[in-house]
């Protein structure tokens, strides 16, 4: 089914849906599929389960949802975007290695999008500075309000100064993804188990 969506891709900019559906939700898996579907997103979580990899052994209730119909992806008009909403969540120990935190992850793919255009227009919306951790680019904040707040100081911190910090407030990283012809960006928070939403 991706293999057909790729076929027929077309020009794509995933941002704007990210920050949508992915920042404005502060990563929560159940408000973005919910907002996803009330635009028309399709849920194709079953017929991609094969496709997700790792990502189904570390993480629970993975859920994908196309933009379009899958059974037109070869009849989209040039002007259509196909993007594609990753979401799921994993707890602390089982991620991590970390008791008393959750990890929420949310994403937006897209064959035709260009990283860093992506980058950019994430530095812009954030207003917090990039970091790089291993060769990657990523930005880390925390939430004020609407605000986002810069916590670039914990990115070369200890493990366990950082998992300290996330056991006190929620903690966001956004990464720009680039793979088997796809882009895209994802969130991961990490939040205290006490602000966990239900699951």
């Amino acid at each position: 089914m991706l293999s057909l969506a790729l076929a027929g891709a077309a020009a794509a900019e995933p941002f704007r849906s990210f920050a949508d559906l992915c920042l404005s939700t502060d990563a929560s898996a159940r408000v973005a599929g919910g907002a996803a579907k009330g635009s028309g997103w399709r849920d194709v979580t079953t017929q991609m389960a094969a496709e997700m990899g790792d990502m189904g052994e570390e993480f629970q209730d993975i859920a994908v949802y196309f933009n379009f119909d899958p059974a037109s992806a070869g009849r989209l008009s040039p002007d259509q975007s196909i993007e594609i909403l990753v979401t799921g969540w994993g707890d602390g120990e089982a991620v991590m290695d970390t008791k008393g935190v959750v990890l929420d992850l949310c994403g937006v793919l897209s064959p035709e999008a260009d990283a860093l255009t992506m980058s950019k227009r994430v530095s812009d919306h954030l207003g917090v500075p990039s970091s790089t951790n291993d060769d990657e680019t990523l930005w880390l904040y925390s939430r004020q309000g609407d605000r986002f707040v810069s916590e670039a100081a914990l990115v070369d911190a200890e493990d366990d100064i950082f998992m300290e910090a996330a056991r006190e407030r929620s903690l966001y990283a956004v990464y720009v993804f680039e793979e088997d012809g796809m882009a895209g960006l994802f969130v991961g928070a990490v939040r205290p188990e006490a602000k966990a939403q239900d699951r």
